[in-house]
């Protein structure tokens, strides 16, 4: 065999030894932004719905009971204008009667009756002295759409009443409607008072 046949070969095997080797790895890369600011929510009442008792004898048997309305003012105070939206997270997964997009759970009952379901809607919404409109996610921020109420895992922002883009703001002020209900009564088993146990959490996330 000739010398240069010899090399040629051997450079064939190198060159796919080479490419063998970093066909074996990949590249994970970390990126991300630190925001200046910072952004606090809060609740009038500290964020505690009343309903108060309620007798089984008014609840409905074959449809929800839904309990009169209660209203809520949510603020959040940025540090400097910021691009920010509002996640929702039902932290009694499970229990939703309803089980919808917009619903959360009141808890269970017997260990295994779903109680009910509450609904949060938003009126009112001003964001540094500005009429704005609330505008929801269903996909981590990619896209947007008009949206009144809070999503269970979804995402609330504002944007100006023409557009449907998210608004960086200082200051926001919002009304919220909550809504609950109680399931059918032939579905629920009353043996003792049972407690009204709805719990979601409003986290800052930004943009």
């Amino acid at each position: 065999m000739s010398k240069s046949l010899h090399s040629l070969i051997a450079a064939l095997l190198l060159s796919t030894a080479t490419q063998a080797i970093a066909a074996s790895s990949v590249d994970l890369s970390v990126r991300g932004l630190i925001t200046p600011s910072a952004c606090e929510p809060t609740l009038a009442n500290d964020g505690v719905v009343e309903l108060g008792k309620i007798s089984v004898q008014d609840l409905r048997l074959d449809w929800p009971t839904y309990l009169p309305r209660q209203d809520m003012q949510m603020t959040v105070t940025c540090d400097a204008a910021t691009l920010i939206a509002i996640a929702a997270t039902d932290n009694r997964e499970g229990s939703d009667a309803q089980y919808d997009y917009y619903t959360f759970g009141l808890g269970m009952i017997n260990g295994s009756e779903k109680l009910g379901f509450l609904t949060i809607s938003t009126s009112n919404l001003i964001a540094d002295g500005m009429p704005v409109r609330a505008i929801g996610s269903r996909d981590g921020g990619v896209t947007w759409q008009r949206e009144g109420s809070f999503m269970d895992d979804g995402l609330t922002a504002v944007s100006e009443l023409d557009t449907l883009t998210p608004l960086p703001v200082q200051r926001l002020t919002a009304d919220l409607q909550i809504k609950a209900a109680i399931a059918p009564a032939q579905d629920l088993t009353f043996t003792k008072e049972e407690t009204i146990d709805g719990s979601v959490t409003l986290t800052v996330k930004y943009l």
